[in-house]
């Protein structure tokens, strides 16, 4: 497996730090940092491969993992931050990487953020748990709602855990995973965005990773990697996920500001779980649709100047149902057969994509509108090769 490094981020606002930062010093503990912004901490050192071990995956191993992106981040894309897709318009990420300068959006889909395609959405919401202060005194979780459903194939969004799982889904000595699309080297030399995971083992946070910031909190949070940081991760992957007993039991906050030291994630198999559950369960999604489209399948793949298939099934409304496609790539066509059918019926999609058509995946936005104005959506993820 050759080496990785799962990045998370340096220094959030000073304002952000300033509370944090003075009691710990105060209390002679050393800096505390998030893993998130564009400064390389003071003696960080070089990337040298102690720092970190891992491997590059595709997104279909973890298709719930996001990217966040600012405008004018100093990364690659302006990537800032990494998440996980909870619902079609949710994302669970962590409360600091709301406040990093730059107009937030979220670009889902590829192994490598550099290549062609994928999936954009803009940010409706950023909402911080109520009692998040600052990074290194717990709480450090928050939801985005996004503008637009985001199409994880199948439906396959994360699993999280709330104070129902508390003992049941992790426990110190387990190994967690993380994903992310951060730096791979402390000085992000390489300028590299491909999505990677790291094995780190869940360690006593209450014994062992002390000393730092505020203190850590065993009530919000998790420990997890190495007290060296031979396996750790960078700038660019705050919020991420600690994935283990097959949830998201934490997302990535902080650690030492030269991170050669354990990372520590924000809690979720508690009240901040359960609050996270309440944002996508209470109320804040978008109304239903008057109208239930469905497709099957939800994606497919074939090479520029070849055919690709769907089929739409929808119900609701009255009178006749019309189907139109929007969002196909360049020289791709779109056809229906038949265009109109009636409640509870099916339409086949035929996409038929050019031979100069750019290698990507694209979103198509189905769209279902009945004779007396009422509508729904669904999108098709159509993935050209060469």
């Amino acid at each position: 497996m050759r080496p990785i490094r799962t990045a998370l981020a340096a220094a959030l606002s000073v304002v952000a730090l300033t509370a944090g930062i003075a009691a710990a010093q105060a209390a002679g503990h050393d800096r505390a940092a998030t893993f998130e912004g564009d400064v390389v901490p003071d003696g960080a050192g070089s990337a040298a491969p102690r720092f970190v071990g891992g491997t590059k995956v595709h997104v279909s191993e973890f298709p719930a993992i996001i990217a966040g992106l600012r405008e004018n981040g100093a990364r690659p894309q302006g990537q800032t931050c990494t998440g996980s897709v909870v619902a079609p318009r949710k994302i669970l990420i962590a409360a600091h990487c709301a406040d990093a300068e730059g107009k937030k959006s979220f670009l889902y889909g590829l192994d490598d953020l550099n290549a062609s395609g994928g999936f954009r959405t803009e940010v409706v919401d950023y909402k911080k748990h109520p009692k998040y202060v600052n990074f290194d005194q717990g709480y450090d979780v928050a939801v985005v709602t996004t503008a637009q459903d985001i199409p994880v194939p199948n439906g396959e969004y994360a699993k999280f855990a709330t104070s129902a799982d508390a003992g049941s889904v992790w426990k110190v000595g387990d190994n967690g995973t993380g994903y992310g699309y951060g730096k791979k080297d402390f000085n992000d030399n390489k300028k590299d965005v491909t999505l990677e995971r790291a094995s780190l083992p869940i360690v006593d946070g209450a014994r062992q990773c002390t000393g730092v910031g505020n203190g850590f909190k065993a009530a919000t949070m998790i420990c997890a990697g190495y007290s060296d940081g031979h396996v750790t991760i960078l700038p660019g992957d705050s919020g991420g996920p600690l994935i283990a007993g097959g949830k998201i039991v934490g997302v990535a906050s902080w650690s030492r500001s030269d991170f050669k030291w354990y990372s520590v994630y924000g809690r979720l198999d508690n009240d901040m779980g359960d609050w996270v559950k309440q944002q996508i369960s209470g109320g804040n999604d978008p109304a239903p649709s008057d109208i239930t489209v469905g497709l099957t399948p939800a994606s497919g793949s074939g090479r520029a100047g070849s055919l690709v298939q769907t089929k739409v099934t929808a119900n609701g409304g009255s009178g006749q149902l019309t189907v139109t496609a929007s969002g196909a790539p360049a020289g791709t066509q779109v056809n229906f057969s038949p265009n109109t059918f009636a409640p509870g019926g099916s339409s086949d999609v035929w996409f038929f994509t050019g031979f100069q058509t750019p290698a990507g995946s694209y979103p198509i936005t189905l769209t279902v509108t009945s004779e007396d104005g009422k509508t729904g959506t669904a999108t098709f993820t159509l993935t050209v090769t060469k």
